[in-house]
């Protein structure tokens, strides 16, 4: 696979340079990734790794500079840098996950030097029986999350089967799902095979017929409905309560992530109540959320409202850019049992993948923020419309098995969005080796004490409720039957 520098990466495209005007000193527009290892990696042999990481990647060799207004940064070669000055070597005081955390968080909330390439790799050492864990930070400047994960692995034993994760991501954010498809067999299922036989064949296609135009209309009013909604809140003063705050933004983080569950026990939950994977994560999520807030006495709002990114890359599209656009979704946290929820989240979720919005503010964004960068709006601007969400949820796709990293395995994969805004939360969705978690960051803050560690220890807890029922409803089925 060829990354060869091309004329088309000499400058930052609009997307790119969207995420340097956004950025503040309280909300670092970084994406990350932490790997831990059984042994302690040989810093020679990561030195070795990144050296042939930066060539085949330029971007992570250079620096943008010299915007106009006509025209945004190019990426600059700097004379006589080597890419161990953005290594740093760290030994822990104690030896604990909260250490690591903390350390972690740390180097989040610390602005990047734009006098050297947008990103740091630290290299961690003083674990827990004798292990070790390398921290990535990178400018979201340099790709989307999607890149960037894929450029890393690509240093990892995995470069040679690189693209079986196009069929083992966890999430596949796609912005038209295939309705014709869909339809017809809701349509198979929803009918028995018993009373379908007893109809001549033109019927049965004039019915399925019908029902794909009624699932049509009901699809893109939900969407029309949604983009509207959005709309509204672009124009209006910040609605939401929870997580919010006066005053400034909270410069200092906190970093936590959950225990795994299993790709088979989401399967079972799929099996049992409908829905696609991130669906049923994003109800857990939801629960989650919602389940903090009230044990401190503080849950306000009746939605919480992410922004879900939304990869418009094609399967086969490697660069090393930003390729993306996102829709703000709205998921109940009203008491509701899990079958209304998870289909209150298939309803919203189905709003974004069928809306042209993120398509064509991705346009917008590349064309005319890439032609004409000093028509980009002010900071308050861009605060007022990163305020809006309670947070981020991305997926973050993993390998399947087992990867080696500089000669050493990789035990625990974890990754970490920006932050969108001011009390926001920032949640990536993680696979590894048949186990997910989630990871989150957030704002330190007396209000919300112990938030993104409220969230993640109540992961596992909410997911295996719903896993129990799952149960239930699947024995209910079989008593049906037999």
């Amino acid at each position: 696979m060829s990354k060869q520098d091309k004329p088309s990466d000499a400058r930052l495209g609009g997307m790119d340079n969207l995420f340097l005007k956004a950025e503040h000193s309280r909300r670092i527009m970084a994406v990350t990734s932490i790997w831990t290892f059984k042994n302690p990696v040989v810093i020679e042999r990561v030195y070795d790794v990144l050296r042939s990481f930066c060539e085949n990647y330029p971007r992570f060799a250079r620096v943008p500079k010299n915007e106009g207004f006509f025209r945004t940064p190019n990426w600059t070669i700097l004379e006589g840098w080597e890419p161990q000055d953005n290594v740093i070597i760290h030994t822990l005081h104690e030896p604990t996950r909260k250490a690591l955390q903390k350390y972690c968080a740390q180097q989040i909330q610390t602005p990047f030097d734009f006098t050297k390439p947008l990103w740091e790799l630290h290299t961690i050492y003083g674990l827990k029986d004798n292990n070790s864990a390398i921290f990535f930070k990178a400018h979201h400047s340099i790709a989307d999350g999607e890149g960037f994960i894929r450029s890393l692995l690509s240093t990892t034993s995995l470069e040679d089967t690189m693209k079986k994760l196009e069929k083992q991501s966890v999430i596949a954010h796609r912005t038209k799902p295939h309705h014709n498809s869909q339809a017809s067999t809701v349509l198979e299922n929803k009918i028995p095979k018993h009373l379908l036989q007893k109809f001549p064949s033109f019927i049965i296609t004039a019915l399925a017929f019908l029902y794909i135009i009624f699932w049509q209309i009901y699809v893109y009013s939900i969407a029309a409905y949604h983009d509207l909604y959005e709309a509204l809140l672009c124009v209006i003063p910040v609605m939401r309560k929870d997580l919010y705050y006066k005053g400034l933004q909270s410069h200092e983080k906190e970093m936590a992530w959950s225990d795994d569950i299993t790709l088979s026990d989401i399967k079972i939950i799929r099996q049992a109540f409908g829905g696609t994977l991130n669906d049923v994560m994003l109800t857990v999520v939801t629960r989650c959320v919602k389940g903090y807030l009230e044990s401190i006495g503080k849950r306000r709002d009746n939605y919480i409202s992410f922004l879900v990114p939304i990869s418009l890359r094609q399967p086969s599209d490697w660069r090393l850019k930003n390729v993306v656009s996102g829709a703000w979704g709205f998921f109940s946290m009203k008491d509701l049992d899990t079958k209304q929820l998870l289909g209150q989240v298939r309803t919203e979720m189905l709003a974004i993948k069928s809306s042209w919005t993120p398509r064509l503010l991705y346009i917008w964004f590349e064309r005319i923020f890439g032609a004409s960068p000093g028509l980009s709006p002010p900071l308050s601007v861009y605060n007022h419309f990163c305020d809006i969400a309670h947070g981020v949820f991305t997926n973050i796709p993993g390998p399947q098995s087992p990867i080696t990293y500089a000669g050493e395995e990789i035990q625990e994969y974890r990754s970490f969005p920006p932050q969108n805004g001011k009390g926001t939360i920032g949640i990536a969705l993680i696979s590894y080796c048949g186990k997910v978690s989630i990871g989150a960051l957030a704002d330190v803050h007396p209000d919300y004490p112990g938030l993104v560690e409220g969230v993640c220890k109540r992961f596992a807890e909410e997911f295996e409720f719903i896993l129990d029922e799952a149960k239930m409803e699947l024995s209910k089925k079989k008593d049906k039957v037999f």
